[in-house]
């Protein structure tokens, strides 16, 4: 290359990256599609039963996703009480185009997650829970003559729960919750899938009446509304598979994408302390088909809420409103919101839902969360995968930069050191790392942005996520021009310390915490303050309730050395009490290192009302009454219910 080709070059890429520097470029989003095989909507093509051509469907598929700069795929493994893997548990999928129960020819799962992997992408199974059969696939309703030992119409003809138009797993029964546990402690014990999510098929759309009148008359508690129990049996059903993926894989991504309206009820949300956005109208599905997932945020029992929010700016479902909404709530109990939304939509020309209108509602979900953390999932593949104005738009602005899905920081993870033996032959560069349940982000700094602070920060500068020890550079990355680094991503997908290419490693410097002093008592918000560290890309600021940080109540990468509490919305809601902070510094070249820890007291805001103070104050009962302590003194709150 001649020199003043090479100078061109150079200033190109630094004019480009200058200008993406002032983007709103997350480095973290969740980007994801539903890949759905149910009726074949995305994968398998009908009719199409050829191995081989499954796989190159399906290869191509993922090359067209990871070409947008998406990061996670949906894989429908579980449509209706069958399966795309090899299950202990249920037939083989009649979607594969073979009869139900009959072994395709090879493992669709293990195959989707290893191509998955080999273009950065994450790899989650979408199971449908309840699901048996509907109107649109009754074709599978009789099973076939060799797979009546885990067709459950011959097996446990008792579970099934026969509608007009679809036929559901009992979700009262108890040893249908027990399946349920089976089915994912089977997948996640036997595949390195990445997560785990589920989707809104629970009691039926159209309502619930006496189809299980058998099992409400034994199960259902005397003097228990009957609304209330069917919303307690997919409770607990959330409940059980939460557990069993902490007991096996706690760092697997757990997750649901119930209907986009909550309730309607103003009655119901105000029982629960809680207010609904203004202006909405449509289904009650918690009334309906007897979903809470406001109740899993309480409970914890998910990472995330997809809600369907398949509506567009405006009118009686309007998406700004409720995925700032749904947003608000998600970050209230420091879980991650990732907007559902309705590609399928534009695919079908239906009016408001245009390039325009998904971009917008991309960035409107950029700006629903406090924790770095945003998300769009993107239903259904085909309806946008492959078409040429929506992928030349999100390509050129709000996809334009590659971003790394959420951390699931808020569980106890250990520490990762850096990659060692960095090496780049050609344009192929290599290390090593001792641990085998990692994987690995690649960055490209032009040599003149090397010392901006945060650069490693920035999504701009994020060029690939590597499931292996190596990766061959793109054609417009000229290794002489690009500072090349590799950093460390466990399975919650949290960072760790990053190695640059050619750098010297430099001594690991923890920073000091300045305040709040040790013990102080602070009312909310309050902004803790550390030590600048010389040559810190970042910092990590995480909040405990235990010294041992065990019980994590945030973790949040900064590149100032100040954290206000109000930049993150659960911290407005914590019970009174002590708390324990730190900071890690990112240094690049040095493995991670923490601070000494703190101990601060949370108090109740200035000017607070007592009924929010409820949120995170000392509760207790005292002859039937509810007492609220908090700021020394003891309040009676009378007709507010408490949960």
């Amino acid at each position: 290359m001649n020199m003043k080709k090479h100078i061109l070059l150079t200033l190109s890429a630094i004019c480009i990256f200058s200008v993406s520097l002032l983007a709103d470029n997350p480095k973290r989003e969740m980007r994801a599609t539903w890949l759905t095989t149910v009726v074949n909507i995305d994968w398998p093509s009908a009719g199409v039963t050829s191995v081989n051509t499954q796989k190159k469907e399906l290869t191509r598929m993922l090359d067209s996703i990871a070409s947008l700069n998406m990061n996670t795929v949906f894989f429908h493994i579980r449509p209706a009480a069958d399966a795309l893997y090899h299950s202990k548990y249920e037939p083989w999928s009649s979607y594969l185009n073979y009869p139900r129960g009959q072994y395709p020819g090879y493992d669709p799962l293990q195959f989707c997650i290893e191509e998955c992997h080999k273009r950065g992408l994450s790899c989650h199974g979408w199971i449908n829970p309840y699901r048996y059969n509907n109107r649109a696939t009754k074709g599978d309703w009789t099973g076939n003559n060799d797979t009546t030992q885990l067709n459950y119409k011959y097996t446990h003809p008792e579970w099934l729960l026969w509608y007009k138009n679809d036929i559901i797993l009992d979700p009262g029964l108890p040893e249908v919750r027990q399946r349920i546990k089976e089915v994912i402690g089977d997948i996640i014990n036997n595949y390195d899938i990445d997560g785990i999510l589920m989707d809104d098929y629970f009691y039926p759309y159209g309502g619930t009446t006496t189809q299980d009148s058998e099992t409400v008359t034994k199960y259902c508690p005397s003097g228990k509304a009957v609304g209330d129990w069917r919303r307690e049996n997919v409770n607990k059903m959330i409940r059980d598979c939460y557990d069993t993926i902490q007991a096996v894989r706690p760092w697997m991504t757990f997750g649901v994408s119930p209907f986009g309206i909550w309730t309607t009820s103003t009655s119901v949300a105000a029982q629960r302390g809680y207010t609904l956005p203004s202006g909405i109208s449509g289904g009650n599905m918690y009334a309906e088909i007897y979903c809470d997932p406001v109740a899993w945020l309480e409970e914890g029992t998910v990472d995330y809420i997809s809600p369907q929010l398949y509506w567009i700016i405006g009118g009686g479902q309007d998406y700004k409103k409720l995925s700032q909404w749904w947003g608000s709530m998600c970050g209230r109990f420091g879980k991650h919101f990732y907007s559902s939304m309705a590609l399928y939509r534009y695919a079908d020309g239906n009016t408001g839902f245009t390039v325009e209108e998904i971009q917008n509602e991309t960035q409107l979900n950029r700006t629903a969360v406090t924790d770095n953390a945003p998300g769009a999932v993107f239903y259904n593949t085909k309806a946008w995968v492959y078409d040429r104005p929506m992928r030349t738009a999100l390509r050129a602005s709000e996809f334009k930069y590659l971003a790394l899905p959420p951390a699931i920081n808020w569980k106890p993870a250990s520490e990762r050191t850096m990659v060692s033996d960095l090496q780049l032959d050609g344009t192929t560069l290599t290390w090593s790392h001792p641990d085998e349940d990692v994987h690995f982000a690649i960055y490209a700094v032009p040599n003149a942005f090397r010392s901006r602070v945060g650069i490693f920060s920035k999504g701009d500068a994020l060029l690939a996520i590597v499931y292996g020890h190596s990766y061959t550079l793109p054609a417009n990355i000229t290794p002489g021009s690009y500072k090349l680094a590799v950093s460390v991503l466990d399975g919650y997908n949290n960072e760790y310390a990053l190695r640059v290419l050619g750098e010297d490693l430099v001594e690991p410097l923890a920073t000091t915490l300045l305040a709040p002093n040790d013990g102080d008592a602070r009312k909310l918000p309050f902004t803790f303050q550390w030590e600048l560290v010389k040559k810190a890309d970042s910092y990590i600021i995480q909040i405990a309730r235990d010294a041992e940080f065990r019980d994590i109540v945030m973790t949040q990468e900064v590149v100032t050395n100040s954290f206000s509490t109000d930049q993150r919305n659960n911290l407005k809601y914590l019970d009174l009490g002590t708390y324990y902070w730190r900071v890690k510094t990112r240094q690049p070249n040095a493995n991670d290192v923490w601070s000494a820890p703190r101990k601060v007291d949370f108090s109740v805001a200035d000017g607070l009302p007592v009924a929010e103070s409820v949120q995170r104050s000392h509760k207790f009962l005292h002859d039937g009454q509810l007492l609220i302590q908090a700021d020394n003194a003891t309040y009676t709150v009378l007709g507010q219910p408490m949960n």
